[in-house]
């Protein structure tokens, strides 16, 4: 397995490096989260981070530089589960699930009195209770020194869970930082100058894929600018073909024989078919000529090609001095039909490119 991890600059606002994982969004979550919180203690910085099922998204500062593959390292299975659990606290799910949790342990009433409690109302009071359960989620960040310690109360430990579980997987995240690890999975740094075409449903991301507080308008994807053209190095590239992919095609190009009939149509798709090419349909030609159906035509410099009856009238206005054998007694409707010197020579050209997969004759032109 493949991943590609790309960064590129911008004219301003610093670098977006994009990872490019298809592996779902509980996944690339668990990821973009685990590597905000990394970036955060190594570079005392928040990053603006974005996740959806193809990739994962980080807005890098223009006063950070550092190797794209130095990156790799930076999450094991070791430290990932711990600071996944930092960046799940922070995060917006977590205060959402914790909500549905005490709403549905009746810690917070929905109703009372058989009125409706208003939804405001609710939230103050999980929030209150989220105060007094977990009373760090809610304290002065300036007097917060070192990891926040996670109290073993039966509602936190639940939204932990959900929030690790089900709005993330963290049992397959921590599998795949294993098999990075150990190789099973293989990721390569691409430096470009712009976002490439995969880049841009991550830059061009709804909120609900924003892994951070900052609203639309104050991301930094917004400074990137998607070309709609490529480069013009890219662009030379494109007229590179594989090998392999021409040999196909020209395989399947090449038609199927499997009796005389068949061979008769392809004679009649081919104009004219060198000998040398279809030694293996002799037998079938045999019986063609025999049948008067096709005929063997030798040029004037030796060459030697199959036709079928019904194209001697072309092959006769383009080779002049040509010879066939056995000779072919054709319909009047066929033998008085006139063709062109150029008409005819259009004709086989344009059938030899639609039809010959192996090789051309330089001889025919």
């Amino acid at each position: 397995m493949k991943l590609y991890s790309s960064g590129f600059s911008m004219s301003r606002g610093g670098m977006q490096l994009v990872i490019h994982a298809p592996l779902g969004a509980r996944i690339n979550k668990a990821w973009g989260l685990a590597l905000r919180k990394r970036f955060c203690r190594s570079f005392d910085f928040e990053l603006q981070a974005a996740a959806d099922d193809n990739g994962v998204l980080l807005s890098i500062g223009p006063q950070h530089s550092f190797p794209i593959d130095s990156l790799f390292g930076m999450l094991t299975s070791q430290n990932g589960r711990d600071l996944l659990e930092q960046a799940v606290i922070a995060a917006p799910m977590f205060g959402v699930r914790w909500r549905w949790n005490v709403t549905r342990a009746l810690a917070v009433l929905r109703q009372n009195g058989g009125k409706r409690v208003p939804p405001f109302l609710q939230k103050f009071r999980s929030e209150d209770l989220l105060a007094a359960a977990f009373p760090e989620t809610v304290g002065c960040l300036e007097n917060h020194h070192g990891p926040v310690v996670i109290p073993d109360q039966p509602l936190v430990q639940q939204t932990m869970h959900d929030c690790l579980t089900e709005a993330m997987d963290v049992e397959r995240w921590l599998e795949l930082l294993d098999n990075i690890k150990s190789g099973q999975v293989k990721l390569f740094a691409i430096e470009t100058r712009e976002p490439s075409p995969f880049s841009h449903q991550l830059l061009n991301a709804n909120p609900y894929a924003f892994l951070d507080d900052a609203p639309l308008e104050e991301r930094r994807t917004r400074a990137v600018t998607t070309r709609r053209s490529l480069a013009i190095e890219e662009i030379q590239d494109l007229s590179k073909l594989d090998p392999s992919a021409i040999a196909q095609v020209a395989e399947e190009a090449w038609p199927l024989v499997r009796d005389a009939d068949e061979l008769h149509d392809a004679l009649m798709s081919f104009v004219v078919l060198p000998e040398e090419e279809a030694r293996e349909w002799n037998g079938y030609f045999d019986q063609l000529g025999r049948a008067g159906r096709a005929a063997l035509l030798t040029l004037t410099d030796g060459s030697r090609f199959w036709i079928a009856a019904e194209r001697w009238p072309l092959v006769r206005a383009v080779y002049k001095n040509a010879q066939i054998h056995p000779d072919l007694e054709l319909p009047a409707t066929l033998a008085k039909k006139e063709w062109s010197v150029s008409d005819g020579w259009v004709e086989i050209v344009r059938d030899i490119f639609s039809s010959v997969g192996r090789r051309l004759q330089p001889t025919l032109l």
